[in-house]
């Protein structure tokens, strides 16, 4: 395989594996974790510390209107893919270095598709 080709096909398995999780994966689980991990700061219809994550998925990242971002969220050219949750919910800082988002993340793969799985019947 060219080597310019092996980065697309990367992405398109990886597209594609996450489109596959979303068909089958376990939103009642990713409710109770958004629960228990999320909801101190966030809701689905209302900003709270954090903002609104209804429509997460497929968003621009730091566009929600009257909501104050740090300032690499907020100049961040791009949008919340499942690829790119799943790497926020793993080690946010470690995505965006200056978020004021006092999370750890979230080390367990399953934990991490469930909370996935829960926002993305919500986008």
């Amino acid at each position: 395989m060219q080597p310019l080709l092996r980065p697309l096909v990367a992405a398109t398995a990886l597209t594609l594996s996450f489109t596959a999780l979303a068909a089958e994966c376990d939103a009642v689980a990713g409710q109770q974790l958004f629960q228990t991990k999320c909801s101190a700061c966030h809701a689905l219809d209302s900003d709270r510390v954090g903002p609104h994550l209804a429509g997460v998925v497929g968003r621009p990242v730091g566009s929600v209107p009257g909501f104050t971002y740090s300032s690499d969220l907020a100049g961040a050219k791009r949008a919340w893919s499942p690829e790119m949750i799943d790497q926020w919910l793993t080690a946010p800082a470690r995505l965006f270095p200056e978020t004021t988002m006092a999370f750890g993340g979230l080390r367990k793969v399953e934990e991490r598709q469930a909370v996935l799985c829960f926002l993305q019947q919500h986008s």
